[in-house]
């Protein structure tokens, strides 16, 4: 039961597997647009575009035990017989987005580029169906993945009120949770612990990008944002760890937003990891952060990708820059990616800053970052995200 085209296995293939699989675990993967690319390299392009994208998933198939089926046109099943993990199946969802990111073919010498939506499911009942309705909302909310669950398949309601209860009562009954992941100096021992947000559903990984984006559309984030930043700064009380809280720079210029943040965490042992927003007044995120390292609060700038930025603030002010982890990725193989993550190094040595190369998975990635001397790493390679437990006794700060 072989795909006539693609030669993976078929669409009866995959249903036959499912009457022996315990426990399913079913990532959907969609091209976006296949239709445009049908139309402009014709049939035998698109062709050539689905036997190409076959042969990269089953490659990464195989480097991670799964079986890999042709469902329908330009959809693909991986499938993997296991019980849930959480961090296992994190592992796996963001290994395959990273292996999906900017796929692109050449055809006739012109490269045609790929890129995919996901849904999937680990549910034992009705698995391709579920993956299908997580798919339908990916595509919706322009998505890299969704997982199913209620969560996921109310979004594709048209009933607003209960959408927004749902997002309520996820608020308020604490389903939304904090994990962390250590980043890790050069001996691995911990500096800091990242806040990584996740919806405690039963056996689901959301996108949290999807449910803060809902989250502000429902009017709701206000709420979401004073729980997480609470969150966080009880855990830092009961663990006595260093923790960072990730928020944009749009949170710091919010006058509410901003006085939350102060009076929540003033004094505490958090540092604040900000994405910068081209759109958000400089000078205005400068005087935030001025005054919130008054507080005793760390600075870190996040997802950084040039030194241009990192110059735009006065010495002293940034304590922490985390590299894009897309150049981290191409750091062993592309020279440009190199060069610009050298620089930022040599820059953040002169201004006494700590630099993270981040999203590191592979150890010919974490020897060039090494090669480099970045100061902090964080990655999969080094600690999956957790729940932090709580001590017995009272633990020391980092």
């Amino acid at each position: 039961m072989i795909d006539s085209l693609t030669h993976v296995s078929s669409l009866k293939a995959f249903e036959a597997k499912l009457f022996t699989c315990k426990s399913p675990k079913l990532f959907l993967v969609d091209i976006k647009q296949f239709k445009t690319i049908n139309l402009a390299f014709g049939d035998e392009g698109g062709n050539f575009v689905l036997c190409a994208f076959a042969m990269s998933l089953q490659s990464f198939a195989k480097s991670k035990e799964m079986e890999l089926f042709r469902i329908q046109d330009d959809k693909f099943a991986l499938l993997l017989d296991t019980p849930f993990e959480l961090s296992k199946m994190e592992n796996i969802i963001f290994a395959l987005c990273e292996e999906m990111e900017r796929l692109s073919f050449v055809y006739h010498d012109q490269n045609i580029d790929v890129e995919v939506h996901m849904g999937i499911s680990f549910d034992h009942l009705e698995p391709l169906k579920k993956a299908q309705k997580a798919l339908l909302v990916a595509k919706a909310e322009n998505q890299p993945f969704v997982t199913y669950s209620e969560f996921a398949n109310m979004l594709m309601s048209e009933n607003e009120e209960a959408i927004e209860a749902m997002m309520k009562s996820a608020i308020e009954n604490g389903q939304i949770v904090l994990h962390f992941q250590a980043i890790v100096d050069r001996e691995a021992n911990p500096f800091y612990y990242e806040a990584l947000l996740r919806l405690a559903y039963h056996q689901t990984v959301q996108s949290p990008k999807l449910f803060l984006k809902i989250a502000k559309e429902r009017n709701l984030y206000d709420a979401l944002f004073e729980s997480i930043a609470s969150k966080v700064a009880q855990l830092c009380d009961q663990t006595g760890l260093r923790l960072a809280l990730n928020l944009s720079s749009e949170d710091l210029v919010n006058p509410k937003h901003f006085n939350f943040l102060k009076a929540c965490l003033e004094g505490k042992n958090i540092l604040l990891e900000i994405h910068y927003d081209p759109k958000t007044p400089l000078e205005d995120l400068k005087r935030a952060m001025r005054e919130l390292k008054t507080v005793g609060l760390m600075i870190a700038l996040d997802n950084v990708d040039n030194v241009a930025l990192i110059n735009e603030f006065e010495r002293g002010l940034i304590d922490v820059v985390k590299v894009r982890g897309e150049l981290i990725r191409n750091l062993a193989l592309d020279p440009q990616a190199s060069l610009t993550c050298k620089a930022m190094v040599a820059l953040c040595q002169h201004q006494n800053i700590q630099i993270v190369a981040t999203q590191l998975n592979a150890k010919a990635v974490v020897e060039a970052a090494r090669a480099l001397e970045y100061s902090l790493f964080q990655g999969y390679i080094f600690e999956q995200p957790h729940p932090l437990e709580m001590p017995k006794h009272s633990a020391n700060p980092v």
